[in-house]
């Protein structure tokens, strides 16, 4: 037994030594996991900044040695002191605010000034000028309707005035020249002045008459379209104005040889026209005419006779006249109103208030008329004077 326990003794040491080796190679991964935990946990900045006793207090109450600790400890790189900031600046709102009220309250005290400086002095001026143009525009409307009226009085009267007044002779076109303007010629002219025309052009050589056969040959000679089929209802027209014309007088001819158709016929009428007498001299022409007979010429006019017949139309006749007729009664008025000479040299008027008063209508009148004749053509004749009257 002494003998067996010494040999014994080196196995069991062997084996102890073995088993530390084993558990040291199995444990190897599972420390390495520990490390790197650790080593992680060790970066993180709440632990870097907490007490390093309790750190290292913590990491040996998860098993790892001294070494490893310190070892830990130095792999760390050094500590970053935080970043500092400067402050921010204070905040710039209430100076942006107290800006914004004083802009408005500059605005809201010109506008404020703008207004009254407006309604005290601007605006009572604008409202007078307004009235005053106002008032302009509407004495001016007043104007112009009693110009209106005064002018439709002015032509009532005219018309009124002008009733015994001789009419204007209407100007006619020559005869080739509308004939050349129009495609047809004599479309627009009066039925009576074709058959009138007519029977005065075939009355110079026939002294009895005009047949109807003969007018309308001699028409359809004239006008061509009277042949065609618009000339039928034209022809008709004719017959009808010729049956119911006063003008056109119709006989039955002489049996001077045997015709086929009876002479009551209407082919086979003759036809004269008879002019209508002259329109009687209404009595205010007569009346000037024969003023103008009474009134005194001179003698070198009486003693070479009646003086020649004037080529003015009529109204310029009677413009004549009455010019005249003024001139004379003027002349009249002063020889009768002569002034007297008295012993003291002053030459006064020795008429009574109504000659004053005559006076004075008669140069009124006088000079109205020579107003009238100053803006009297001298070369229109009758249309010219129509003209005048017009316009005044």
């Amino acid at each position: 037994m002494p003998n067996d326990s010494p040999k014994n003794t080196p196995t069991s040491e062997s084996a102890a030594q073995d088993q530390p080796t084993q558990e040291a190679s199995i444990a190897s991964p599972d420390r390495a996991e520990l490390l790197t935990r650790a080593r992680g946990f060790l970066t993180s900045p709440q632990v870097r900044l907490q007490d390093p006793y309790a750190t290292r207090t913590f990491l040996t109450d998860k098993g790892l040695t001294p070494a490893e600790i310190d070892q830990l400890l130095r792999e760390l790189p050094p500590s970053v002191p935080p970043r500092t900031y400067p402050a921010l600046p204070p905040s710039n709102l209430p100076n942006l605010l107290a800006g914004v009220a004083r802009i408005f309250t500059w605005l809201i005290g010109t506008s404020a000034i703008v207004l009254y400086v407006y309604y005290r002095y601007l605006l009572p001026r604008l409202a007078q000028s307004y009235q005053a143009r106002l008032a302009l525009r509407k004495h001016q409307s007043a104007l112009i309707a009693r110009l209106a009226e005064s002018a439709s009085a002015l032509k009532a009267i005219q018309a009124e005035s002008y009733k015994d007044l001789p009419r204007t002779i209407p100007v006619y076109e020559d005869s080739q020249s509308s004939r050349e303007g129009s495609a047809q010629p004599g479309t627009d002219i009066p039925d009576i002045t074709i058959l009138r025309c007519a029977l005065e052009e075939l009355g110079r050589s026939k002294t009895d008459g005009t047949s109807t056969e003969e007018l309308f040959r001699y028409l359809e000679s004239k006008f061509s379209w009277l042949g065609g089929e618009e000339g039928v209802a034209r022809q008709s027209d004719f017959w009808n104005q010729l049956n119911a014309c006063p003008l056109f007088v119709s006989s039955v001819p002489k049996p001077a040889a045997p015709t086929p158709l009876p002479l009551d016929h209407s082919s086979q009428l003759l036809w004269k026209y008879i002019p209508p007498p002259p329109p009687t001299t209404s009595s205010l022409l007569a009346s000037l005419v024969n003023l103008q007979a009474a009134l005194p010429r001179s003698q070198e006019a009486s003693a070479s006779g009646p003086p020649p017949t004037p080529t003015i139309s009529a109204r310029q006749r009677t413009l004549q006249v009455l010019s005249d007729f003024t001139g004379y009664i003027t002349t009249q008025t002063y020889t009768l109103g002569l002034p007297s000479i008295r012993g003291t040299g002053v030459a006064t008027s020795g008429g009574s208030p109504v000659e004053d008063e005559l006076r004075r209508e008669i140069r009124a009148l006088k000079g109205l008329v020579l107003n009238r004749r100053s803006f009297l053509p001298s070369s229109t004749g009758a249309s010219g004077f129509t003209s005048t009257l017009g316009s005044s």
